[in-house]
């Protein structure tokens, strides 16, 4: 169905009312339609063009615990080292989570940074953008402009030209990762959920409606915008006509559909990864409560298939690691998974001779706190002054461990790695100066980065 809503139904952060965008049959991605959430451009690299660079970033939403994880302190008080014990891996003096054994197998393909500050701020815009969330969406002074993912940079600066999506956003919130000023036809292509045959069916056409009957309803819509054009001066029309258009190539493209589907991998692959739902700690209940959510290889393997298919960034969020309660239970629940995920990406992209130009970033909103009690005897609270970030790809120098915390993981010793510095170095993997500036809704210059110092030891 066509649905032209009433010019008062709400508003993008664009500041224009939003206008309808086309609906047809069950085109939707996690209640969104797919001519709203398509709203990029894609890029595949021309015959006889070197194959360019592409970003899989990982979000622990809710706060990883570095010194559970990459940053283990044996040594401290018994009230900071916590429950687990450290594990040699394949690189000598690193050391890594007991619950993580397969990645101590494959150390040598990955760095870990240590004692990296992250904003006090329960949203990940810093970990996809290098700003943290400001009050306002459209501030007027400058530098408190809302800064456009890193995947929305992508978008804009390479441009595209096939069906695929230049930026796929899996399992994540909308408010985190955003085009702003850069325009919304540079917006994440938009997938959630666990089920990998849901975006398979929301491609798709229904049965009851033809090509020949969805060109009718385009053109229809086209006479509805064309009366709203004359009246639009900010350009944000024609950034909403852009993403529109891709969502009618990706109705009838084989292609996407392909690329999204994990029913054409071999059910060893699918197995490799991990397949099977995980039962988690409900971390908002006040008693203990599991429920179910998706086993993160699901969404790696898709990312996989994705930046394989030319798909240049895709973003995936696993979240539940907000651990307030219950830190070395809930740990005990995730890490396993994730380290079988985890290494199985790394693997995959290697066998496939495609690690060496996809670049992997894991990470989340900042640590969690040395000092052990919080809602629970045995939970941790938020830690902003020290996480860690996991790399592994793009041709980066791993085998390493990068930076350092005190004898207690409070605080970065030395001068800090800083999330711009890692974005500094993405950046230049994909060849994007992060000097760039694009102006802003007020015409202001803004820069991609204000710290534009890529980390020096991954390069």
């Amino acid at each position: 169905m066509l649905t032209i809503s009433h010019p008062g139904s709400g508003r993008h952060c664009d500041g224009i009312t939003r206008r309808n965008l086309l609906r047809v049959g069950t085109l939707t991605f996690g209640g969104l339609t797919l001519g709203r959430v398509n709203r990029l451009r894609a890029e595949s690299p021309a015959p006889g063009r070197p194959k360019r660079k592409s970003v899989i970033m990982i979000h622990l939403s809710g706060g990883p615990s570095h010194l559970d994880m990459y940053d283990l302190k044996p040594d401290a008080p018994s009230e900071y080292r916590g429950e687990f014990r450290p594990i040699a891996t394949n690189v000598p003096g690193m050391e890594i989570c007991e619950l993580m054994p397969r990645q101590a197998q494959i150390a040598d393909r990955f760095a870990i940074l240590r004692g990296v500050p992250l904003a006090h701020l329960h949203t990940a815009n810093e970990f996809y953008s290098g700003y943290p969330w400001q009050d306002s969406p459209r501030a007027s002074v400058p530098g408190e402009a809302q800064r456009p993912a890193l995947g929305s940079v992508v978008s804009r600066v390479r441009g595209g030209g096939s069906a695929l999506p230049a930026y796929v956003s899996l399992n994540n919130r909308a408010d985190w990762e955003r085009a702003y000023y850069l325009g919304v036809a540079h917006e994440p292509f938009r997938v959630g959920g666990g089920n990998s045959r849901e975006p398979l069916e929301n491609m798709a056409l229904r049965r009851e409606i033809s090509t020949r009957r969805l060109e009718s309803r385009k053109d229809l819509l086209h006479a509805f915008d064309t009366i709203r054009r004359d009246i639009d001066t900010s350009g944000v029309m024609e950034g909403l006509d852009a993403f529109q258009a891709r969502a009618l190539e990706i109705v009838v493209s084989a292609e996407v559909r392909d690329a999204f589907d994990l029913g054409k991998e071999p059910a060893e692959m699918r197995a490799r990864y991990g397949e099977l739902p995980l039962k988690v700690i409900n971390q908002e209940c006040s008693v203990v409560k599991l429920h179910e959510v998706a086993h993160p290889g699901r969404a790696l393997l898709q990312a996989r298939r994705l930046v394989e298919a030319g798909v240049s960034v895709v973003t995936v969020a696993f979240h539940d690691w907000d651990t307030h309660r219950y830190n070395f239970t809930t740990l005990r629940q995730l890490l396993p998974p994730l380290d079988q995920a985890l290494t199985a990406l790394i693997t995959d992209l290697d066998q496939r001779g495609l690690l060496e130009d996809v670049a992997v970033l894991m990470g989340g909103e900042f640590g969690r706190a040395p000092r052990i009690g919080d809602v629970t005897p045995d939970g941790r609270t938020h830690w902003p002054e020290a996480g860690f970030l996991w790399l592994a790809g793009g041709g980066l120098k791993t085998g390493q461990v990068l930076g350092a915390t005190d004898a207690r993981g409070e605080r970065a010793v030395g001068k800090p790695i800083r999330i711009q510095n890692v974005l500094a170095t993405l950046y230049h993997l994909l060849g994007i100066d992060p000097a760039a500036t694009f102006r802003d809704h007020n015409g202001r210059p803004q820069y991609l980065l204000d710290d534009r110092e890529p980390v020096a030891g991954l390069l």
